[in-house]
């Protein structure tokens, strides 16, 4: 998931700013961190903690507590919790509240059978290998509560990471930030590919995300999740168009002509997420007239410009998107997600050049671009 690396058994590095150094947790590897660099870390945290009206030296979850609201849910033993969330929002099939260290997902009684799923489906994972399971099991949900409330309703509780946030809340975002997520949505897609899962439910909504550590934790959506081949039991409402109805698969017949789950139907989703955190309102206004006069300021040495720049599409912060980017998310998918994934690789050197040692991002200027309220202070009552 990380674009950090150990070099001598290919962990994830972890970045200490003030030593200047990436450590290996694994086999204990250090990689000293330049000193531009480290300008680089501490330019994106002032300006994430500008994002969030915070002092870029405080912790930015401190400050959100402060006007953080509550309510009281009584279980059906007659137990009175309180919770204490930031921000509250009717999300596919239930209502999810986000806490200080947790996500807590509440379903109506009639869509009990959804949080039964939700929490076979996930805990139903299985891993390639130990190395990969500590890795790649950060980035999906581990539940630690679930109870019926009084009034029938199922609450779900799971653990959040901290520094993660909506991925809603930081709105339209600059096209190098966007291909990190698109990296790492890709990649969570090859561990659902692992288990023959779809999940039929990549959205913004469902997506958690780290800036700080370029992470994206896959939180929501898993009441729709399935088997590739069986029938589908739901889909959120921007993924339905990619549902493939009256497909053969080997050993399954759909008389009735059924949605049921493919890998294409995720890979599809990604593309629209990457769409809408550019700005675009759908993938379709991807395909505007070429403008060839178009500069690209913060194009990385090394990168491929003859590919990336020719025929360059302004992007709605006015800057051009690469052509190959744009390509790939026009593009129909590949059969599975792992060949997906491979074409991507080929797509981000197409459009940026080689993977620079850079923690955090893969840009050297570019900053988060936002207009007006941010999601946190909109949905504060």
């Amino acid at each position: 998931m990380a674009i950090l690396k150990c070099k001598m058994c290919n962990g994830i590095l972890d970045f200490d700013p003030r030593q200047n150094l990436a450590v290996c947790p694994y086999c204990g590897n250090k990689s000293t961190v330049f000193d531009h660099d480290r300008k680089l870390f501490e330019q994106f945290q002032e300006q994430f903690a500008a994002l969030l009206n915070q002092s870029p030296k405080a912790a930015p979850e401190e400050g959100f507590w402060v006007d953080a609201s509550r309510e009281e849910l009584v279980r059906e033993d007659g137990a009175v919790m309180e919770i204490t969330y930031l921000t509250k929002r009717r999300t596919d099939l239930c209502t999810m509240y986000v806490a200080r260290r947790n996500i807590l997902f509440l379903f109506e009684p009639e869509h009990a059978g959804y949080a039964a799923r939700y929490r076979e489906m996930a805990e139903k994972l299985t891993y390639p290998s130990p190395e990969m399971e500590r890795e790649l099991a950060n980035y999906v949900p581990r539940v630690v509560t679930e109870c019926r409330l009084e009034d029938g309703r199922i609450f779900l509780a799971i653990e959040k990471k901290e520094g993660a946030y909506p991925l809603q809340m930081l709105g339209t975002l600059m096209d190098r930030h966007v291909a990190w997520i698109v990296s790492r949505l890709e990649n969570l897609c090859c561990l659902l590919d692992y288990n023959q899962m779809t999940l039929n439910a990549f959205t913004a909504e469902n997506l958690f995300v780290d800036p700080a550590n370029h992470q994206i934790y896959l939180y929501g959506g898993w009441w729709f999740a399935g088997y590739i081949g069986s029938e589908t039991v739901g889909a959120s409402e921007s993924v339905i168009p990619y549902l493939k109805k009256g497909m053969h698969f080997p050993g399954f017949h759909s008389p009735n002509q059924k949605s049921r789950c493919t890998a294409a139907t995720d890979l599809e989703s990604i593309r629209l997420v990457a769409a809408r955190l550019l700005g675009y309102p759908d993938r379709e206004a991807l395909k505007e007239e070429p403008c060839p006069d178009s500069k690209r300021e913060n194009a990385l040495p090394g990168a491929r410009e003859e590919n990336a720049l020719s025929n360059a599409r302004p992007s709605p912060q006015g800057m051009p998107l690469p052509e190959p980017f744009r390509r790939f998310l026009l593009q129909p998918p590949e059969p599975d997600a792992r060949a997906d994934f491979a074409k991507w690789d080929r797509v981000l050197a197409e459009s940026y050049g080689e993977r620079k040692f850079i923690p955090l991002s893969m840009t050297e200027e570019e900053i988060y671009s936002r207009s007006g309220e941010t999601l946190l202070q909109t949905e504060r009552r």
